[in-house]
């Protein structure tokens, strides 16, 4: 009997041991290693796509966050990401590259809730800002996999924070 409570003292520290230790670890910064920011601190992007509201409302909640990085091209601004739409059988709902490309893919995005298209905006301008891909906290807006989740979360702002302070 003894021997069964023990071990079950093992099994449970262990288990709350490695359960910390995933937290923390998803605490720490994911970055990209790249981003589409200027010297200026800006994220300045042109173009348009089918799914505009949503891109639009995902630029003002990370611009609630870190007010003005995010910026529509003007005038005297010179553009560091182009939006647009493509067509694919791929299952990706976006794709963000190091070349200053975000663009959405139709036939995924169409079949998209409102908060998943939302979702996948606030996603793909987080890897133009130099977040990386989460893995373990599903609950997060930089989670690998399309969600519902349109709200920046504190594994977000974590990275947001130490993307914002390479730049």
């Amino acid at each position: 009997m003894k021997n069964k409570i023990a071990f079950g003292l093992i099994i449970s520290t262990f288990l709350s041991f490695s359960c910390l230790m995933n937290v923390k670890a998803e605490t720490k910064p994911k970055l990209s290693g790249w981003d589409l920011v200027d010297s200026g601190k800006h994220l300045d992007w042109t173009g348009s796509t089918k799914y505009q509201n949503a891109f639009n409302r995902a630029v003002n909640k990370w611009n609630a966050y870190k007010p003005g990085v995010i910026r529509e091209d003007g005038l005297f601004t010179e553009v560091d990401v182009r939006i647009s739409d493509f067509v694919s059988s791929s299952p990706i709902a976006g794709s963000t590259s190091n070349t200053g490309t975000i663009k959405f893919n139709t036939l995924i995005m169409d079949n998209l809730s409102v908060d998943s298209r939302r979702n996948a905006c606030m996603h793909e301008l987080g890897h133009a800002l130099g977040l990386g891909d989460r893995t373990k906290v599903k609950k997060a807006v930089m989670y690998f996999a399309n969600s519902e989740i349109i709200n920046l979360r504190e594994p977000d702002k974590i990275s947001y924070d130490a993307a914002y302070n390479n730049y």
